[in-house]
């Protein structure tokens, strides 16, 4: 059910299914500031060969990837020490 609810939001949040702009402002606004959107983006012009137009948006989804990333080493780190002492 998880894994369900998580794709299902994802694809709603990247504009997959359907134009952002069909959900109003305020969806289209959220929805842009998470990494889905920008990854979508990123592919079309990936597979359109327009890869100059990639840029852009695979800056949103490194910095997203390397802010989760230092937080789950920061997290591992955090659960190494408590289970140690």
């Amino acid at each position: 059910m998880c894994g369900a609810l998580l794709t299902n939001l994802t694809a709603w949040l990247s504009g997959t299914w359907f134009d952002l702009n069909l959900m109003g402002e305020t969806f289209k606004r959220i929805a842009n500031l998470l990494p889905f959107v920008h990854a979508v983006d990123a592919s079309k012009a990936a597979i359109a060969g327009t890869y100059s137009e990639m840029f852009p948006h695979i800056w949103w989804v490194i910095g997203y990837a390397i802010i989760l990333f230092a937080l789950a080493v920061f997290v591992f780190g955090k659960k190494m020490n408590s289970d140690n002492n």
